[in-house]
């Protein structure tokens, strides 16, 4: 039979860990007589018990494999490492905190037996999310949709997928160090389709995902997929020009003019101010360009060093001979 791995990485997890799995092995009992499967457990340098727990579960759960990384190194490390350890036919990454359901895995098995090799889980609305979550994700896809060219990033999907091995193989050969596995498996490409679901509330814990990992992660993920951004100074420098050269013509139509003496509008188009004021536009302007060219050194740099992107302290499997 075919086998099918689920990869979960988890931080701090240990309220979620046996809400999980009694989630997950309803699911996967209605398709074992099916498949074979492989639950793989990467433990992200949890600092609470969540390792404790996962050792636990594998004493009744002998198809769990649990990857133990050296230390935190971050959500996207953690799927990265699950993928390279998942000895799957089809792999699918799902979060612990089951707000994208394992209820749906039958559905994303069952496009894959049709042909697809990637099908998306795609959420149908986000109303379990904050405000300023909803809000930020909208912003994100639809400024990637503008900028990522030929890689079509797909709105609302996030790592909840399922990769044929062939995707899956061709993901963990890419050889950058900094990965976002939503850019990169559609720029691998592959026929793709997608499974629509309603997202749902976290059942205990708390998110670990703040405002802080979701702006590293859109950097990572625009500086990852485009270099248009770097084009967009040129645009906004003719524009500057413009806007100055305009200003300095009404500056002086308006004095040649001899416009009324103490006029707000000459106070305020006095050639001081409006040196100061073009000065500033300028200055801010260079400031974002070199900010800007700094995101993409500091990317070139991480990539040049060549360090991994994490670090596996230990691979626990059962074995399956000493249990027999």
């Amino acid at each position: 039979m075919k086998l099918i791995s689920i990869v979960v990485p988890m931080y701090n997890e240990e309220a979620m860990v046996a809400i999980f799995f009694e989630h997950i092995d309803k699911v996967l009992s209605d398709l074992s007589e099916r498949y074979n499967f492989e639950i793989v457990a990467v433990n992200d340098g949890s600092k609470d018990q969540t390792l404790a727990i996962l050792k636990e579960q594998q004493k009744t759960h002998p198809h769990l494999r649990i990857v133990d990384l050296a230390r935190n190194f971050g959500h996207e490390p953690a799927v990265s490492a699950g993928l390279h350890v998942a000895k799957g036919d089809a792999v699918i990454p799902l979060d612990a905190d089951l707000q994208d359901p394992p209820e749906i895995i039958p559905a994303l098995i069952e496009q894959w037996e049709n042909g697809f090799e990637v099908v998306n889980a795609r959420r149908a609305t986000r109303k379990e999310d904050t405000f300023l979550k909803r809000t930020t994700a909208k912003m994100f896809y639809d400024f990637m949709t503008k900028i990522s060219g030929k890689i079509k990033v797909p709105a609302n999907v996030g790592h909840y997928r399922l990769m044929s091995r062939r995707v899956v193989d061709e993901v963990n050969a890419l050889p950058e160090k900094t990965r976002v596995l939503r850019v990169e498996v559609p720029y691998v490409g592959f026929k793709t389709t997608e499974v629509i679901f309603d997202r749902k509330k976290r059942e205990a814990g708390k998110t670990h995902y703040n405002f802080k990992s979701m702006f590293d992660l859109a950097i990572n993920a625009i500086v990852s997929s485009s270099l248009r951004p770097l084009g967009w100074p040129v645009t906004l420098a003719i524009s500057l020009n413009m806007v100055a050269w305009l200003s300095s013509l009404v500056q002086i139509i308006l004095y040649i003019i001899h416009a009324v003496n103490n006029n707000l509008l000459i106070g305020v188009m006095h050639p001081t101010w409006l040196i100061i004021n073009i000065s500033l536009i300028l200055t801010g302007f260079v400031l974002i360009v070199l900010a800007l060219i700094g995101i993409y050194v500091g990317k070139i740099f991480n990539e040049v060093q060549g360090r991994p992107f994490y670090v596996i302290n230990e691979v626990i499997e059962v074995n399956l001979e000493e249990e027999k």
